[in-house]
């Protein structure tokens, strides 16, 4: 899976939370997500630098719970993966590789993720503007 494949792939949607029906909701949320997920992403890599991996699988799981708010699928299922791979095979290479594709999945969803926050930003104003 090249960057530029994942690129061109919409990685998120917001469905379930524009079920707030409040953009301005929706934006907090979004920019929580940006702001703490790269934190938990350099965590996620000294576990993996300390072969902790009770602390890969809570990391893990605390990612997947994130990213199915924003109904990132395919990231969930790779964070599927990299639990059973710290929790169960305790497999260290497979953990490895999952952390990595993750973090270039991270990288693409967050690009998308600011750009549909400008969209949302521009809407908020518009609609400010008018009223």
């Amino acid at each position: 899976m090249t960057n530029s494949f994942m690129e061109e792939e919409i990685m998120f949607n917001t469905a379930l939370l524009e079920e707030l029906g409040d953009n301005q909701s929706l934006l907090i949320i979004m920019n929580f997500f940006l702001s703490s997920t790269p934190k938990d992403l350099k965590e996620l890599q000294e576990f993996v630098a300390q072969k902790n991996f009770h602390e890969i699988y809570k990391k893990a799981h605390k990612l997947k719970g994130a990213v199915a708010m924003l109904k990132a699928q395919k990231m969930v299922e790779v964070l599927l993966l990299l639990e059973s791979a710290a929790e169960i095979d305790q497999n260290m290479t497979m953990v490895e590789s999952l952390v990595a594709i993750f973090i270039k999945m991270y990288q693409v969803l967050e690009k998308q993720m600011l750009e549909a926050i400008a969209v949302l930003k521009a809407d908020l104003e518009l609609n400010a503007n008018k009223n």
